[in-house]
C-alpha cells in the first residue's frame, strides 16, 4: 500500500499564502490568492503522482475560481479599513486556502479523478 502523502505541506503553504495575499492592497489581494490557489492544487494533485494535465489544470482553475469568488466578497468587506484589517484578511485567505487544499487533498486521498 502506497504512503499517504503528508497534509502539513497544506498548512504550510496556506499560512504562506494567506500572509502574502492578506497583506496587499485591494484589488490585488484577491489575485494573489487565486494564483496561490491554483498552484497548490497542482502541487497537491503532484503529491499524489498526477502530472499537469487539462483534468488537473480544469480542476485547479476551477478551484481557483471558486477561492477568488469567496476570497474577494470576504476582502472587499476587510479592505474597508486597510491596512488595519490586513490582520483579518490573513485570517480570511487562510481559512480559504485551508478549505480548498484540504478539500483537494481528500478529493485525491480518496481516488478521485476528474
Amino acid at each position: 500500500m502506497a504512503k499517504t502523502p503528508d497534509r502539513s505541506v497544506i498548512h504550510k503553504w496556506a499560512l504562506a499564502a494567506a500572509t502574502t495575499a492578506g497583506s496587499l492592497p485591494v484589488g490585488l489581494d484577491a489575485v494573489a490568492l487565486t494564483g496561490e490557489e491554483i498552484a497548490m492544487v497542482i502541487h497537491v494533485a503532484s503529491l499524489f503522482g498526477h502530472k499537469i494535465s487539462k483534468k488537473t489544470a480544469r480542476q485547479a482553475l476551477e478551484t481557483g475560481a471558486l477561492g477568488y469568488t469567496v476570497g474577494t466578497g470576504l476582502f472587499v468587506a476587510a479592505n474597508v479599513t486597510y491596512p488595519v484589517s490586513i490582520p483579518v484578511k490573513i485570517a480570511i485567505a487562510t481559512g480559504v486556502m485551508e478549505a480548498l487544499g484540504n478539500a483537494t487533498y481528500n478529493f485525491y486521498a480518496n481516488g478521485g479523478e476528474l
